[in-house]
């Protein structure tokens, strides 16, 4: 295929069928994908700078290495589908199903997925930098090594989510789910955790507890945790066996 084929910048494909087509390194720049049918395609290395993708329909499809930066997701389905080693940086997320998607290793820095779902979702290594993740459902993903340094993460289901060596320096936990979440190596220096709930949260110890911030009774701990409170700003912080 020549590359005048491949080159769709700009272009109106609202609604456009797809389905189980070869994509790879398609040019998508700036084109209104809006409600069309990518499922099962293959976008590798495609790019998408700042499409519009809303209410897409692309479960399985692959868009390992494409450049989805400041691109419109909102509303779409992603189910299993390849994100992985993709640039999604600035793009907007919100609403966007990708329950049990790969996004290992993305560039998802300063993104917008608020009330997105990553149920069961892979995202190791992913950059999640200054994120906005409010309200997002990432229950039962694996944020091994995720950087979610200064993301808000406010209200979010982090229920039973893998954050081994996880970095939420700076990051708004602010009446999250943590329940059964499995906290080792997480840094949470200066994260704001009022309101969360640990219940059942493994491998939290009292160092990482003393970086956080929080108030006197506003934070549900795992039983392996005890909190004695001396005043209502200072606490002594003792760990039992889990």
């Amino acid at each position: 295929m020549d590359s005048s084929t491949k080159d769709l910048s700009g272009k109106e494909l609202i609604g456009k069928d797809f389905n189980g087509q070869n994509l790879v390194e398609f040019d998508f720049t700036e084109a209104d994908l809006t409600e069309a049918i990518l499922s099962g395609a293959d976008c590798s290395r495609a790019v998408f700078y700042r499409a519009r993708l809303r209410e897409t329909q692309a479960s399985k499809t692959c868009f390992h290495e494409a450049n989805l930066e400041e691109a419109n997701l909102s509303n779409a389905l992603f189910q299993e589908a390849n994100f992985t080693s993709v640039d999604l940086e600035g793009a907007d997320l919100r609403g966007a199903d990708f329950t049990r998607a790969d996004l290992s290793q993305a560039n998802m820095t300063g993104i917008y997925m608020n009330e997105a779902t990553f149920i069961d979702a892979r995202l190791v290594e992913a950059d999640l930098k200054a994120g906005d993740l409010r309200q997002v459902n990432l229950s039962g993903a694996d944020l091994t090594g995720v950087d979610l340094r200064y993301s808000n993460l406010e209200e979010a289901n982090l229920t039973g989510a893998k954050l081994h060596g996880a970095d939420l320096t700076g990051a708004n936990l602010s009446r999250a789910q943590l329940k059964q979440a499995n906290l080792q190596n997480a840094d949470l220096s200066e994260c704001k955790i009022i309101g969360v709930d640990f219940s059942g949260a493994i491998h939290l110890n009292c160092s990482q507890i003393e970086a956080t911030l929080f108030k006197k009774d506003s934070v549900t701990f795992p039983s392996s945790i005890q909190i004695t409170w001396l005043s209502e700003t200072e606490y002594e912080c003792r760990c039992t066996k889990e």
